[in-house]
Parts: structure tokens; sequence; C-alpha cells
């Protein structure tokens, strides 16, 4: 059961969007979606595990992981409520996740399977799913070039102008204020650098006057970062 402010969330993601909030409970109905609630450092899924599902996070955090055989990890993406997670992976179908999934905070999740998508549009359901398999069409080619720009900045060999092209992506999605709710380990991890080496980094631009460090987000006063 959802509550009206879930159902409110849902309907604010990119998922969901253009659908009648009126016809909602009616279309997750139809799609067999299913709400599971997890406690922190819960495992949603493990590295290579085939996925055959999406998630969408109605209340806490949800972080993907990638580790190497020598034991390194590094983040490689953060779900915040109402992120998307999983939709690439459930419809490759065959392809194990390269990523192990888990809560970094208590959580709610909603769960759809492309297969119930799929059934739903075959059976004529109408043109709410058809709008809904258009909806994760357009995700997930957004994810995939999302995906090409983190390859590209993880590319960039010096760490200052891989901080700094990060800094730049990030003002363009958020404005001055950026990197909210994000760790200074969170950071590196997913910049591919040591912590001591982006704070070192961090606390030169702030002495230069290009950014202000604020408790878990950063405030540009260039925005030429």
């Amino acid at each position: 059961m959802l509550t009206d402010e879930e159902k409110k969330l849902l309907l604010q993601t990119r998922l969901f969007a253009g659908l009648p909030a009126e016809r909602l409970d009616g279309l997750l109905q139809k799609l067999a979606a299913r709400t599971a609630c997890f406690g922190k450092n819960s495992v949603i899924w493990g590295m290579g595990e085939r996925v055959d599902h999406a998630g969408i996070v109605l209340s806490g955090r949800v972080e993907a992981w990638r580790y190497t055989s020598d034991g390194q990890e590094s983040l490689s993406a953060v779900h915040e409520a109402g992120g998307l997670f999983g939709e690439v992976l459930m419809s490759a179908r065959t392809v194990g996740s390269p990523v192990e999934l888990r809560t970094a905070k208590p959580a709610k999740i909603l769960f759809l399977s492309l297969d119930a998508l799929l059934r739903c549009c075959a059976e004529d359901g109408g043109s709410d799913c058809t709008r809904l398999l258009s909806n994760l069409l357009g995700e997930v080619s957004e994810k995939y070039w999302a995906l090409q720009g983190h390859i590209r900045l993880l590319s960039i060999p010096d760490g200052r102008t891989r901080l700094e092209a990060y800094l730049r992506q990030e003002a363009g999605k958020t404005g001055e204020t950026v990197c909210a709710g994000m760790t200074r380990e969170q950071m590196a991890r997913y910049l591919g650098m040591n912590r001591s080496a982006l704070s070192r980094l961090l606390g030169s631009m702030q002495r230069e006057g290009r950014l202000e460090l604020r408790r878990g987000s950063i405030r540009l006063l260039q925005q030429d970062v």
C-alpha cells in the first residue's frame, strides 16, 4: 500500500511522467508492482546477479558499489527518494549486475518488472502502459549517456582538472549549490581519487575564492570552476 505522499513522488519521477494521478493505482495493479522495506546496509542484489526488475526509492537511500578482486571499492551511483535503478539491467536480462546495490539508510522500494510491463502493453493496457514503456526507454537512454559521461570524467588524468569538470557538470544540473548530501568519501570514490587528495584540492579552491565548503554541500562562488 502506497501513501498519498509516495504516489505524489512517483508521479514526479521521469518514469511516471504524464500519467494521470487517478489511474495510478490501477496501473500499478496491472504491473503487479510490489513494495519492500530494507534496513540500513541491506543488500538488494549482489555483483553478478541477474536482475529481472527495477526499483524506485520511495524513501531512504540506495547506493551502487563496485568491488575489484584486490578488495578496492568504488561508488558508482546514489539513488535518493524518487530515484530509479535496475532499469538497464532488467532490460538486458542476461547480463549480471556489475555493482552491488545496498541501502545506505533504511529504505522503502517499489519494484516493477519489464515482463509485467510488456504483458500490460500486449494485453492492450491502453495509453498508460504505452506511456510508461516510452518513459522507460527514455530513462535507459539517459542513463547510458550519463555512464559515458562518468567514464570520460574518470579518464581525465589530472585530479584537479577532473574535480573541476565534475563541479561544472553538477552546477549545470543544480546551480551554485552542488553535491548536496554526498560525503567527501563518496565524492572521492566517485571521482576515483584519494579522500585526502580531494580534501586538499577543495581546500585550495576555497582559499582561491572559487567555492565555499558547507556541511553536506559545496557552494560555487565562481561558475567557471
